[in-house]
């Protein structure tokens, strides 16, 4: 009969083991984070940058007004935020209570959404696309710090 016995050194994969939890939290907190300045980023461009949005703006009626539809004081476009919330979610919000109303529109105000959102509440697919892109870049740069 013949053997061989063939010993592998698993230390530096056993390190890698025991960091991967650790790094996979800091690839989604780093990812959390990363699309919440995404999609805020993009709301507040939105407001000055028509190809930003998710569904052309109806013009204002009132021809009169003089400043940018949406900026008259600037503070709705400002009060955009991202926060994290728990251990796997951001938020994207502002807390004027107006903003629904041009994001959605009303019966008597047509709808003129920043958030990257279609009127059903999802993501418009440039967004989905930026977030997966995000969610890699960070979890793939984790990885490569583990030696992957």
């Amino acid at each position: 009969m013949i053997e061989i016995e063939i010993k592998a050194d698993t230390s530096r994969f056993d390190r890698t083991m025991a960091d991967f939890p650790a790094a996979m939290d800091a690839a989604r907190f780093r990812a959390r984070r990363d699309i919440g300045q995404a999609v805020a980023s993009r709301a507040t461009l939105a407001f000055r940058t028509s190809s930003l949005r998710p569904s052309p703006w109806a013009p204002r009626k009132d021809q009169k007004s003089t400043h940018p539809l949406l900026i008259r004081s600037g503070a709705l476009r400002q009060s955009i935020t991202w926060q994290l919330r728990g251990t796997d979610a951001v938020v994207v919000g502002t807390d004027r209570k107006y903003a629904g109303y041009h994001q959605r529109g009303t019966k008597n105000m047509p709808a003129r959404p920043f958030f990257p959102m279609d009127k059903n509440g999802n993501l418009v697919p440039e967004m989905e696309r930026k977030i997966r892109r995000v969610i890699e870049r960070d979890f793939r740069e984790e990885l490569e710090k583990l030696g992957g």
